[in-house]
């Protein structure tokens, strides 16, 4: 009875690990214009929570205070230096109020990467505003990255303590036998 216990236990600690490590932060919704995230506000382009994994859609937001600006343009170029074009909703142009502390959310579904970054390097957005301003950030996709926190540690170390743990149980029950 407790051997069956301790195998059930194994089981969902593998299976709670395999979630852990599978979960991208994946999420579907379009460009939208959100009220800004950032205290005190800013006005520039900010991805936040970088570096982004291979296939995270990321969060990037476009924010303008000083001045109402109107984006006229927006590309995200991949590290092979391919250019791709914002198709995300609303359409261009998007108008940004002056004062209003809103940004525009972008993802990589909004130039139409559906799975998320596809290279591993450094990436850039560029925003092109009317009156004319360039805003320019650039970030990193890396393979994968493992959070520092104890989700991080445990996703590394759980399969390998329940790959061990169902083998001893599998040997033990081999040699009751």
């Amino acid at each position: 009875m407790q051997r069956r216990v301790v195998s059930y236990l194994v089981m969902v600690a593998v299976i709670a690990s395999i979630v852990v490590v599978a979960d991208t932060g994946n999420r579907a919704y379009a460009a939208n214009i959100v009220p800004s995230p950032f205290d005190p506000p800013i006005e520039g382009i900010v991805a936040l929570n970088t570096p982004y994994n291979l296939g995270q859609l990321g969060d990037i937001y476009v924010c303008i205070v000083s001045t109402t600006r109107q984006i006229t343009d927006i590309k995200l170029i991949d590290p092979a230096n391919t250019f791709h074009n914002y198709i995300g909703s609303p359409p261009l142009p998007i108008t940004l109020p002056q004062g209003d502390n809103q940004c525009l959310h972008l993802q990589a579904s909004d130039f139409g990467l559906s799975g998320g970054f596809n290279q591993v390097g450094d990436w850039a957005v560029v925003v092109n505003t009317n009156p004319g301003m360039p805003f320019i950030y650039e970030f990193t996709v890396t393979f994968q990255v493992i959070p520092e926190s104890i989700i991080g540690a445990l996703a590394v170390v759980l399969p390998s303590i329940g790959a061990f743990a169902g083998y001893s149980v599998l040997r033990s029950r081999n040699r009751s036998k």
